[in-house]
């Protein structure tokens, strides 16, 4: 397997680890069991979520030999503007309320995107 081949699978297992945080919070609401791995997932979230955009970006420059229009680049698009609403959401007051919505529609949007990505790479 080619090198861009394992980073464009580490992303995958890690937007599948990343949508998970989303169910192991509303699961923990009845198993409090899950509550450590819960809070362990909230403190590398952010850090996982930066590490998805920079293997996407070199994952898509090692493929395609720059930075330009195409599905994945659709996906780095869809993490940044996630990441900048996790990070205005805390911020702006008129946010703060609405923000996780945002970032877990966005975060859909992602998984719909990967979907596209990986069936048909070359749609854009």
């Amino acid at each position: 397997m080619a090198q861009w081949q394992v980073l464009g699978w580490l992303n995958v297992v890690l937007v599948v680890f990343m949508g998970s945080i989303f169910p192991v919070k509303e699961k923990m609401k009845t198993n409090k069991k899950l509550m450590p791995i819960y809070r362990k997932m909230r403190i590398i979230h952010p850090v996982v979520g930066v590490l998805m955009i920079l293997v996407g970006l070199i994952h898509g420059t090692m493929v395609l030999g720059q930075i330009r229009l195409h599905s994945g680049y659709l996906i780095v698009l869809a993490l940044i503007a996630m990441a900048l609403t996790a990070l205005t959401g805390q911020k702006i007051k008129a946010f703060r309320k609405g923000w996780r919505k945002v970032h877990r529609t966005l975060g859909v949007l992602v998984f719909l995107l990967v979907l596209a990505h990986l069936i048909f790479p070359w749609w854009l």
